[in-house]
Parts: C-alpha cells; sequence; structure tokens
C-alpha cells in the first residue's frame, strides 16, 4: 500500500518535468535564427575581383575608367544600377584616401563574408630624373614613395594610379619600382551570385523543425494522459486478501 501511495505522489511531478522539458525544448527550436548583426545594422556587402581586367570606373559607364583594380582583393559594395555596382576602394583603411567608383557587376564576385583584409595596402617607390647634361651639384634623380591603387595602359605603355600627399595622378611604371604584392587568399569562403547581407533559414530547416515540434507535442500529452488517466478499480479476489 505505501509503495502505491508513494509512486502515485511522484507521478505527477515526473509528468510535469516531462512535459516542462518537451515544451522548453520545442521553444528552442522555434527561436528565431541568429542574425549576423545587430537588430537595424546592415552588413557591409564586398565583391572579390575575380578578373585581371576588372576595371574601376568613374561612371556607371565603360568609358570613363580610373585603373585597374588588384586581382584576388575587394571592393565594398554601396549601391547597383545597370549592371554596374557603386563601390569603394580603400574606405576605412588608415593612411589611405577611399576612391568611390563604379565596376561591372559581371567582373567581381560578391561574397557572403566580411575579409580581413579586403584591400591591398601597398606602397611604390617612383624615381623621377630632372634630365641630363646639368652640371655637377644638380640633383637630377630623386626617388618618392606613394600608395599603389591600380594600374592603367595609356597606349602601349602602363602606369600606376598613386596618391602622393593627398593629390591622386598617374606615374609611368617605368619610373617605379616592379610591383610585388601578395594575392588575397581569403576567398576559400562561400561567394555568392549577389550582394551580400545575411541569407534568411532555408524553408526546408524551418519545416522540419515544425514537424519535430508538432511529434514532441503529442509524445507530451500522451505522458500526461497516460500518467493521469483514471485509475480502474480491480475487484480484490479472495486469494489477493488472504495475502494481507
Amino acid at each position: 500500500m505505501n509503495r502505491t501511495f508513494t509512486r502515485a505522489r511522484r507521478a505527477p511531478a515526473a509528468a510535469l518535468l516531462f512535459a516542462a522539458a518537451l515544451l522548453l525544448l520545442s521553444a528552442l527550436l522555434l527561436r528565431p535564427a541568429a542574425a549576423h548583426a545587430e537588430e537595424g545594422e546592415a552588413l557591409p556587402s564586398y565583391a572579390r575581383v575575380t578578373q585581371s581586367d576588372t576595371w574601376l570606373y568613374e561612371a556607371a559607364d565603360e568609358e570613363t575608367g580610373l585603373f585597374v583594380l588588384p586581382e584576388t582583393y575587394f571592393v565594398r559594395i554601396t549601391g547597383q544600377a545597370n549592371g554596374f555596382y557603386a563601390v569603394s576602394y580603400l574606405s576605412d583603411t588608415p593612411g589611405r584616401t577611399a576612391v568611390s567608383g563604379w565596376c561591372r557587376a559581371d567582373a567581381v564576385t560578391a561574397v557572403d563574408y566580411i575579409p580581413e583584409t579586403p584591400f591591398l595596402y601597398y606602397e611604390v617607390d617612383v624615381t623621377y630624373s630632372a634630365g641630363e647634361g646639368l652640371p655637377d651639384g644638380f640633383l637630377t634623380d630623386y626617388t618618392v614613395t606613394a600608395a599603389y591603387y591600380g594600374t592603367f595602359a595609356y597606349g602601349s605603355s602602363p602606369y600606376y594610379y598613386v596618391e602622393l600627399e593627398g593629390l591622386f595622378g598617374y606615374v609611368p611604371a617605368a619610373a617605379c619600382s616592379a610591383l610585388d604584392y601578395p594575392p588575397n587568399t581569403e576567398h576559400t569562403e562561400t561567394e555568392t551570385t549577389g550582394p551580400a547581407g545575411g541569407e534568411e533559414p532555408s524553408s526546408g530547416c524551418a519545416t522540419a523543425n515544425i514537424v519535430l515540434v508538432c511529434a514532441l507535442s503529442v509524445a507530451a500529452l500522451g505522458a500526461v494522459y497516460f500518467l493521469f488517466r483514471p485509475a480502474v478499480r480491480r475487484e480484490r479476489r479472495p486469494e489477493d486478501a488472504e495475502e494481507y
């Protein structure tokens, strides 16, 4: 009798704990997916330069090329129009002045991550010659260091687009030190075909979660019914009474 009474007292508590555990699991399964950024804060979108002749244009027009962007590095996407991305290059980079412009959308590959080193931070030495035939004491050659942005072809001669003391311009590649910068290898992440910014959870995953929660709910109801179902009184047989 005492053992039966103890089991009867423990049954409701066990049922409540079991039902509470299932409800907690359901809440966890149906919780909103974690966002890539705080609410109201948009992730910046980046695109990787995947072609060796990707130009940065001054306008959304292929006749307004400024320079060829370094391959394997990135641009930051700020807009889109007519098959072009509005982009910025070397933005938020200490010691560099950001350049804004446009590039063809099919010449870059938008990515769904933020690269640690999106832009090429590189300098070239530019050597100027004052000419020949000057008497001794004249400095005919002097070298300055300039921030390198990209290349530009004028006729058959290559030039570099550089920044020197806040001024942008082109210098002959023949007057500069040879380019020797490493490629960016941050493209091992998953790449997308459009601007990044956080993808919505797949509908298949959400459907699976809903089905699982429904199954758990049915299981919880069944457990509660089994533990709290009305007891069936069993008539005591004479031989059972003799045991007491």
